[in-house]
C-alpha cells in the first residue's frame, strides 16, 4: 500500500511539473506571433470605428487604412485568408466582448460559397492554437469539437504543434500583413491562374449548411443588438457573377441597401488586375476600396 501511494505521489509530481512547463510554453507563445490581430482583440486593443470581416476577399481586396483616410472612420481589417463565416462570427463575438463596438462592420461575401461546404473556406483553428492559454479560446476549441474537455483541467492538453512551430510563420511575399490588418497582393505569382471563366449561375439552396446560416444570423443579431451598421461586400473576380446566389442572399438580409457590389469598372475586365481568379492585385484593390469608401460616405453622410 505504501509503495502504491509513493507511485501515486511520483505520478502526481510529474504531472504537476509537466503542467507547469505546459503553462510556460502556452504563456510564451503569444509573445512571438507574426499575426497578432486576434491577440489584440482578446486583450481589448481593437477599439475601432470600422471593422472588416471576411476571408481572403476581405484581407486582400480591401485596404483598411485607405478607408480610414477616405471616410474618417478609424478602420482595421480582421479578415483571415481561407476563413469561413463561422470563424467570422467568432471574431465578431470576441471583438464585441472585449472592445468597444464599432460603428460599421463590412462583411465580405464569398459568392456563391459562403453558406455551403467549401474546402477552401474553413474555421481557422490554426489562429486559435497559439492563443489557447486564454481559457475562452480553449473553450471555443472544445465547442468546435477540436479539443477534449480535459484541456480545461490539464494545460498539457492545450499544447499542439503550433506551440513549437509558431516561429515558422513568416510574412508572405505575395501579400504581407500590413499594420492595418489588410493583406493586399503586391506581386504577381507566376503560378497563379489568371483566366476569365464562365461558370454556371445556378445555386442549390439545399446545399447550405445550418451551422453557416446560424453564424450569418448571429452576426446580424450581434450587429443589431450593438447598433452596428452591417454592410455586405461582393468583390470582383474572374468568374461571372452568380446572380442566383445573390437573389438567395437577398432573402437573408433586411434590405438590398445593405449590400455593396463592385462597380462595372473596365479595370475588372483586365487580367493584370488580378493576382489569381479570386483576388485583386493591390492597384485594383485600391480602386475597389475607393468604391467602398464612396459607398460608406453616401450611406453615412
Amino acid at each position: 500500500m505504501k509503495k502504491f501511494i509513493v507511485h501515486i505521489l511520483i505520478c502526481a509530481s510529474i504531472l504537476f511539473i509537466v503542467d507547469k512547463l505546459a503553462y510556460f510554453i502556452l504563456k510564451e507563445t503569444p509573445k512571438h506571433l507574426y499575426d497578432t490581430r486576434l491577440k489584440k482583440v482578446l486583450d481589448g486593443e481593437m477599439n475601432k470605428e470600422l471593422i472588416i470581416l471576411g476571408s481572403s476577399k476581405g484581407a486582400g481586396n480591401i485596404i483598411a487604412s485607405q478607408i480610414e483616410k477616405e471616410t474618417g472612420y478609424d478602420s482595421y481589417n480582421l479578415s483571415y485568408m481561407g476563413s469561413n463565416v463561422i470563424f467570422h462570427e467568432f471574431i465578431l463575438r470576441k471583438l464585441l466582448k472585449h472592445n468597444k463596438a464599432p460603428k460599421i462592420v463590412l462583411l465580405t461575401i464569398d459568392n456563391p460559397q459562403t453558406l455551403i461546404n467549401e474546402k477552401s473556406l474553413s474555421y481557422r483553428f490554426d489562429k486559435l492554437y497559439p492563443l489557447s492559454v486564454y481559457n475562452e479560446v480553449n473553450d471555443e476549441l472544445i465547442a468546435q469539437n477540436d479539443r477534449s474537455i480535459l484541456s480545461q483541467f490539464f494545460l498539457m492538453g492545450r499544447l499542439s504543434k503550433a506551440h513549437i512551430n509558431y516561429s515558422n510563420e513568416k510574412p508572405s511575399k505575395d501579400n504581407p500583413l500590413l499594420e492595418d490588418g489588410s493583406m493586399p497582393f503586391i506581386r504577381v505569382n507566376p503560378k497563379s491562374k489568371r483566366e476569365f471563366v464562365e461558370r454556371s449561375i445556378l445555386y442549390d439552396k439545399t446545399l447550405e449548411m445550418e451551422s453557416k446560416l446560424e453564424a450569418l444570423n448571429s452576426i446580424q443579431n450581434q450587429c443589431e443588438a450593438n447598433n452596428i451598421q452591417l454592410y455586405y461586400v461582393f468583390s470582383p473576380k474572374m468568374f461571372n457573377f452568380n446572380s442566383a446566389f445573390y437573389k438567395r442572399f437577398l432573402k437573408l438580409i433586411n434590405s438590398e441597401k445593405e449590400i455593396f457590389k463592385y462597380d462595372n469598372n473596365s479595370l475588372y475586365t483586365l487580367k493584370t488586375s488580378y493576382f489569381d481568379q479570386s483576388h485583386l492585385m493591390i492597384h485594383s484593390a485600391k480602386v475597389f476600396t475607393k468604391e467602398i469608401s464612396e459607398f460608406i460616405k453616401s450611406h453615412n453622410p
